[in-house]
Order: C-alpha cells, then structure tokens, then sequence
C-alpha cells in the first residue's frame, strides 16, 4: 500500500511539475522575445538563427525555473490531495503526514545531483553558444543595450597594438590577431596571424603562419610570408585573455575551477571567478530547499486555499532569489567570503524550511 501511494504522489508532483516548468518557459520566452525584438528588427539575423538562440537559451530557462517549478508543484500536489480529503484518509490509516512527504524529499536530494549536472554539461555550452550568436548579430546593433562584443584589443606596448578577433579559452587560441606598429599615428608594420596559441614550455605565444608587412608608411612595402612555427613574447597570458573575454556563466564547474586555480598562481584576486564557482553547487542546492519549503507551506496551512498557496510560494520565490542575488553582490565586492556570499542565503532558507517541516503535527 504504501509503495502504491509513492507511486501516486509521484505521479501527482511529476503532472504539476510539468505544467509548472511549461508555464515559466512560455513566460520566459515572451518575455525575452519582447525585449529582444528591436535587436532582431534592426540586424539581418536569419529565424533559422533565431531559433537557435532560443533553442541554446533553453536550457538556462530550465536552470533558473526548475526551483520556482518545484515549489510550486509541492505545494499544488499537497493542495490537491487535502482538498480532496485524500490526506485524511492517509492519515486515518495509520500513516504519517510526514512518511507521505518521503517520496517528494527523495525527489528533492535527486533534483540537487540532476541539477548541477545539468547546469554544467547543458547550460554552460549552450550559454557559450548562444554569446557568439549574440556577438555576431548583436554587437552591430544600434542599441544602447547591445551585447558587448568579444573582440580584444590591447596595448603590448608603447606604440605596439594587439587585435584578437575571438578567444577559445577551452584551449588557449586567439584567432585573427593583427599586431600593429604605430609612429606619429602611421602604421609602420603589421603582423597578421589566422591562429596564436599559448606555449605551456616557453610560456610564450606561438604562431604556426603569419604574414609581416613593413615599411607601410613608405612606398616602398615590403611582405613576408612565415608558414613554420614562430614564438612572440607578450605581455599578457591565457588567463589574462579568458578574464576580459569570457563571462563565468559560460564555463561550467571543472572549467572555472582550473580557471580560478590559475589566477591564484599568477596571483591574480578577483573575487567574482570565487563567487561564481561556489554558485554554481549552492543553486544545485535550491532545488532541495524548494521541495522543503513547498512542504512546509502546504503542511503548515492545510486548509488553505491554492490562491494562498500560489500567492506564498511566489513571495518565497521572489525572496530566495533576492537573497542568494545579495549574497552574491556582496561576495562580488569582497565584502564577505566568496563561499559564503552564496550559500548564506541556502543556510538561512534551510533552517526556516527544516523548522517548520519539523515542527508540523504528523
């Protein structure tokens, strides 16, 4: 009997879940669509594109819904069954409101494992993916809220200039570098190059072709071709290019991980890699502290409404994000450990939602 009503509860919880999750993605979309629809009136982006920049955001909508999905699915599937006195009879044959509840916990420590993976190995891709749809339509744009563009120029020296059209940070290459030579605002020579890879052995810049053009300012230029492998020293290395480059969101865990390993041996601090590798387990964790919560909230008030329901679990929603947001911000500035800045808000939400399961009359 009892493996049957797991079974049910489940099957309730699962049906609400997916409506949920239907709810906030088709919210999401329009949303997103509204607000990017002066972005694809004014640049040539192709509905095929388009497409596929919904279909690589997708999976962040997910991400971000699938803690307010779990509330909410909690709390209706618990809803139901006290409005229909399907709880009172449970209780009224010996079970536990609290053994009801086992299924739905269970399901919660699952969502922490699927969620991180999930973040990692779906979202952080699909993110890269969707950021060079963006630079490539969108950095164009003539809009105020336009993306900012991938490309990276610096200052190797006095009157040396360095162009990279686009960074792989996966494996350390810069593709279409231009190296320009200035004198009294001439360009004196220039190095084109399709590639530049980072050299771990010589810790220097390594270039398989280049093209070199001198004397520019003068009629009489002159243009090499190297086709064999060629070293260039340079005042800056992969991590320097990764930081102005790539948004955190965009690696996942075991990338950022690495990633902040190597600022800590190029003695580079800055707390916003920190917090953004210690957010990416603590949201995992929220799926769990939505089921508890959706639990709490249902157990707590039983006669309620579905309105109350709704209307409680918005304001919890609303509220945890605003949390974990601040948290973040203030880890941002340094504020307060980067570890803590996220999961502070997890603590917090926890021992409210563990106290109140706890203290519910079974």
């Amino acid at each position: 009997m009892i493996k049957l009503l797991d079974r049910y509860i489940i099957n309730q919880f699962v049906s609400k879940f997916i409506g949920s999750m239907i709810a906030f993605l088709t919210i999401f979309i329009i949303v997103d669509v509204i607000d990017h629809l002066d972005k694809f009136i004014d640049t040539d982006i192709t509905r095929n594109e388009i497409f596929k920049y919904y279909f690589h955001t997708l999976p962040w909508y997910i991400s971000i819904g699938m803690p307010m999905a779990l509330l909410l699915s909690t709390v209706f599937s618990l809803g139901l069954l006290q409005k229909r006195n399907e709880l009172t009879a449970i209780k009224a044959s010996g079970i536990s409101l609290k053994r009801v509840t086992i299924s739905l916990i269970l399901i919660g420590f699952l969502s922490i494992v699927f969620s991180f993976y999930f973040e990692n190995l779906v979202v952080a891709p699909s993110m890269h993916k969707r950021a060079e749809i963006e630079l490539e339509y969108f950095q164009s744009a003539r809009s105020k809220r336009a993306v900012k563009s991938r490309e990276i120029y610096r200052q190797v020296e006095k009157n040396k200039i360095l162009y990279i059209k686009r960074f792989n940070f996966k494996t350390n290459t810069a593709h279409n570098i231009s190296l320009q030579t200035f004198e009294n605002n001439n360009i004196l020579s220039r190095l084109d190059a399709p590639t530049m890879s980072w050299d771990e052995s010589t810790e220097k810049w390594r270039l398989p072709v280049s093209r070199v053009r001198t004397d520019l300012a003068d009629d009489n230029r002159k243009f090499q071709l190297f086709e064999s492998d060629s070293l260039l020293t340079l005042d800056f290395t992969p991590v320097d290019l990764t930081a102005q480059s790539v948004k955190p969101e965009e690696m996942n865990y075991w990338e950022l991980d690495a990633f902040v390993d190597r600022l800590n041996i190029n003695g580079i601090k800055d707390p916003r890699w920190v917090v953004n590798l210690h957010f990416k387990p603590a949201f995992a964790f929220s799926s769990f502290i939505m089921i508890l919560f959706g639990l709490s909230l249902s157990v707590q008030r039983p006669r309620s409404s579905m309105a109350v329901g709704l209307g409680v679990s918005i304001f919890v929603i609303f509220l945890y994000y605003g949390a974990i947001k601040f948290g973040q911000s203030m880890g941002y500035k340094g504020m307060i450990e980067p570890w803590l800045s996220v999961w502070l808000g997890n603590f917090v939400f926890l021992l409210i939602g563990g106290y109140m399961f706890m203290k519910t009359k079974s």
